[in-house]
C-alpha cells in the first residue's frame, strides 16, 4: 500500500465528502478521478468539434458524405462506414478521446465508452 501525504484540511474534506456519499475514501477518490477524466475527454471532443466546424467549407467538402475522425486538431481518418472508422480508431488510439462525426456537421453526437462509470451524487 502506498501512502499519499495531504494536508489535514484536504484529508478532512475528502473524508467528509466520501461520508456524505456513503462511500469509502478510496472509492470516492476513484469516482472523482473517473469524473475528471470524463470531463477532460468531453472538453477535448468539444475543442476538436469547434476546430472542425471552423475549417473552411472547401476543406470540409473533401470529406462530403463521410465520417471524419479528428484528434489533436487533425483529420486522422475518414470513411463512409462509421462502424469501420470507429474500429480503426479504437485499434490505433485505444481509449483516447477522438471525435468521430459526419463531415457535414453534428447531427447526433455519440460517446462510446469502454466501461461503465457510476456517478456519485
Amino acid at each position: 500500500m502506498a501512502i499519499l501525504q495531504v494536508s489535514e484540511k484536504l484529508a478532512g474534506e475528502i473524508q467528509s465528502e466520501a461520508s456524505t456519499r456513503g462511500l469509502a475514501v478510496e472509492e470516492y477518490l476513484w469516482a472523482a478521478i473517473q469524473r475528471e477524466r470524463t470531463l477532460a475527454a468531453r472538453r477535448k471532443i468539444e475543442r476538436e468539434q469547434e476546430w472542425w466546424v471552423g475549417l473552411p467549407l472547401s476543406e470540409r467538402a473533401k470529406y462530403e458524405e463521410q465520417f471524419v475522425a479528428v484528434h489533436n486538431q487533425q483529420v486522422i481518418d475518414h470513411g463512409k462506414d462509421e462502424s469501420a472508422l470507429h474500429g480503426r480508431i479504437r485499434a490505433k488510439y485505444g481509449n483516447a478521446p477522438v471525435l468521430i462525426m459526419p463531415a457535414e456537421g453534428p447531427q447526433e453526437i455519440r460517446i462510446f465508452s469502454p466501461r461503465l462509470v457510476s456517478q456519485c451524487t
